[in-house]
């Protein structure tokens, strides 16, 4: 096994940034506790993480990353853009498109809320996110805070999650504009959580084509904890579309096992870090 793979690393995780509980700092410093040499912050649709941190001396490597949404045949799909140069124009731009799409869809979400009798939806969400990108999770949270649904995932499972009353689809940019502005910025695209989307064995080897195509070049072999049959499957897919293999615990707060952050299993043998020769 070379010293590559064996490195600890987690290039997937939230701050307040998006939807994570933590400040950056914090983030960073827990990082370090937990023993990680490399990470990346990727928070959704946004990089206001890295403007907090870059002015610090950090103890570990800070690679530069974000998670983007994107729609492919109607699903949601997640990009996370790794390593970028946060200065190129075509990138923020593309930043700026997904910030106005959350926007549009925010504002739905309040109106179909203020339909079920919640008002103040999306000044109450606002007021929670703190400047944040704005998501579904923060309107999770009101719901919870103003006693609607006794819990996060109640919110969910009543109003927010797909098919139920708040649920609103957002237009989300497609694959390959989202691969544009990743390459554009000097990155690596890399498809997140791939067993999260529930697809089909053949479903999501379409999916992969797709994004090979336009430009992808990674796929999260591992996300979070996962079974050994699981990442060998991912690992199999990787060999098979000729992708580098990245890694990431999906952070977003701590007390969540199946997502603690630097706690993820070393990659296959086979396989080829994404984070080689950085």
């Amino acid at each position: 096994m070379g010293l590559e793979s064996i490195l600890i690393v987690d290039f997937h995780m939230h701050s307040q940034c998006s939807d994570g509980q933590l400040v950056p700092q914090d983030l960073m410093d827990l990082a370090v506790t937990r023993g990680c040499e490399q990470i990346a912050i990727t928070d959704h649709d946004t990089v206001a993480a890295y403007a907090e941190l870059n002015a610090r001396r950090q103890p570990i490597k800070l690679i530069t990353g974000c998670e983007f949404s994107s729609q492919w045949q109607g699903r949601e799909i997640h990009i996370v853009g790794l390593n970028l140069d946060l200065q190129v124009a075509e990138l923020l731009d593309g930043l700026a498109v997904q910030q106005r799409a959350r926007s549009q869809r925010a504002e739905r979400i309040a109106a179909q809320l203020s339909r079920h009798g919640f008002a103040d939806a999306h000044a109450g969400a606002l007021k929670l996110a703190q400047g944040a990108s704005l998501g579904r999770p923060h309107f999770a949270r009101y719901l919870v805070e103003i006693g609607a649904v006794a819990n996060f995932q109640q919110a969910f499972k009543r109003y927010l999650a797909a098919g139920k009353p708040a649920y609103v689809r957002a237009e989300w940019a497609a694959i390959e504009q989202v691969c544009g502005w990743i390459a554009a910025a000097g990155g690596v695209a890399v498809l997140a959580h791939p067993l999260k989307y529930k697809m089909t064995f053949t479903k999501l080897r379409s999916l992969l084509t797709v994004f090979r195509d336009a430009g992808g070049s990674a796929i999260e072999v591992i996300s979070g904890a996962q079974q050994p049959e699981q990442t060998r499957r991912m690992a199999s897919l990787a060999r098979q579309f000729g992708l580098q293999a990245s890694v990431g615990s999906d952070f977003h707060q701590p007390g969540q096992p199946w997502a603690a952050l630097g706690q993820v299993a070393p990659l296959p043998d086979d396989c080829h870090p994404v984070w080689s020769g950085w």
